[in-house]
């Protein structure tokens, strides 16, 4: 049995996939590394804190001039 291609262009499709597949292993390490970074965790956490608060700030005002919208 031979370990010859069985096409000329298989080791270019072969190439482009590994390049591929290595692009992809790389963007998920750098993805990762970033979803857990504890200070953007912290950042995020505390976003969210400032937005709800803001949210239930004006809620409260709206809530105060006796409109509801609708």
């Amino acid at each position: 049995m031979s370990t010859a291609t069985l096409s000329p262009g298989a080791g270019r499709l072969a190439g482009l996939a590994v390049r591929s597949g290595l692009g992809l292993a790389g963007w998920g390490l750098r993805r990762a590394t970033r979803r857990t970074d504890p200070d953007r965790v912290l950042g995020r956490a505390e976003s969210r804190r400032i937005a709800e608060a803001a949210l239930a700030e004006r809620d409260a005002l709206i809530r105060s001039a006796g409109y509801l919208p609708l």
